[in-house]
């Protein structure tokens, strides 16, 4: 059994696992690893984002405002942190294909479409 299912299985929506804490510091760091790989492409951008703007804000601190000493780290990771908004949100000019709901003209409401089986072929 790999170990994501593994995990999947133990520490699911319920709080068991934090009811009796955590057994050794190696499973608690699976947990953490486990639940980080589960955050939504979104939030991780986010979190490069936060980290990029806390440490640059502390160089420009630690620097009295002198940007020219740290201007390389600034700039490569500013590229990485843009490119990664690009990943995750796409260019500006990509418009993304969302089927678009089919409405009835009497009603203007969205037709449903109903499954194409019927309560038989269920037994």
């Amino acid at each position: 059994m790999c170990g994501q299912s593994r995990y999947k299985e133990r520490y699911r929506e319920s709080a068991d696992f934090f009811e009796g804490g955590p057994r050794n510091k190696k499973e608690w760091k699976e947990f953490q690893r486990y639940k980080r790989m589960q955050q939504s492409p979104q939030a991780k951008f986010y979190r490069h984002l936060t980290w990029y703007l806390t440490i640059m804000g502390f160089f420009l601190f630690k620097n009295h405002g002198n940007i020219f000493s740290f201007y390389p780290i600034a700039f490569f990771w500013g590229a990485g942190v843009v490119m990664h908004y690009f990943s995750v949100f796409g260019w500006p000019n990509d418009q993304k294909n969302e089927p678009e709901e089919v409405l009835d003209e009497e009603v203007q409401e969205p037709i449903v479409k109903k499954p194409n089986w019927s309560d038989k072929d269920l037994v």
